[in-house]
Formats: C-alpha cells, sequence, structure tokens
C-alpha cells in the first residue's frame, strides 16, 4: 500500500485532474469529499471513454465521469481477497480506508505482485 495518495474532489476540472495525472506520473485519481471520504475513482480510461471529443473538459467536473462509490478495502485485508476482488471486479487499484471510511492510502496489482512472489517461492520451498 502506498500512503501517498493523490486526491481531487469532485468538483474538479477534468483538464486540472488530466494534468495532474500527467505531472505525478498516475493513471488514476481518488476522488475524495472535503471530509477526505472516498466518493469516486477516475482513470485515464474514464477521461479518454467519457469526456474527450464529448464535453468541454475546463467546464466539466471528475464527478461527471468517475466511478462513484468505488470498492475500497482496509489496511489489515487480507491480500488473497483484494487480488479475488480485484481480479473479479477487473480492476487495477484500490483505495484503502480506516475505519472512519477516510482515504488513508491505494493499493495497486503492482504493490501487491511482489508479496504474492515471495507466498509462492515459501510455497514451492513446502511441497
Amino acid at each position: 500500500m502506498r500512503r501517498e495518495v493523490i486526491w481531487v474532489t469532485p468538483g474538479t476540472s477534468i483538464a486540472e485532474a488530466s494534468q495532474l495525472m500527467l505531472d505525478k506520473g498516475v493513471r488514476s485519481l481518488v476522488v475524495c469529499n472535503e471530509d477526505e471520504k472516498v466518493v469516486g475513482i477516475v482513470t485515464d480510461t474514464d477521461i479518454i471513454s467519457r469526456a474527450i471529443g464529448k464535453c468541454n473538459l475546463f467546464e466539466t467536473t471528475v464527478e461527471k465521469i468517475m466511478t462513484k462509490d468505488p470498492v475500497t478495502t482496509h489496511p489489515d485485508a487480507d491480500v488473497l481477497e483484494i487480488v479475488k476482488v480485484m481480479g473479479e471486479k477487473r480492476f487495477r487499484r484500490m483505495p484503502v480506508i480506516d475505519e472512519k471510511k477516510k482515504l488513508i492510502g491505494i493499493i495497486s496489482i503492482g504493490d501487491i505482485a511482489p508479496q504474492l512472489m515471495i507466498q509462492l517461492e515459501l510455497l514451492r520451498g513446502t511441497l
């Protein structure tokens, strides 16, 4: 899990969100309300498929194209359960929230893969 998460508010313009993704080298942004509670997630694919050529990117907000109420997890969640959910839902990133539902991190397939490799190596050693 990465604790440094780049997030925006629902009122952020699509143009501003796109520029932030480009500047930070990320492909998604978590969308949080003023209480830092997760209300959505917007990806580069959302911008390409739902916005470009369909709206004014400077006037339209991410709220119009984001995936609302994304699946989240908590810091103590089982890695295999996270992988299962990501596989079933077909997404690569999941916001991590605390007991008050505030954003505290994000986990991605890239974060999980090394842990799974270690577990597989350990299993291979016991067989």
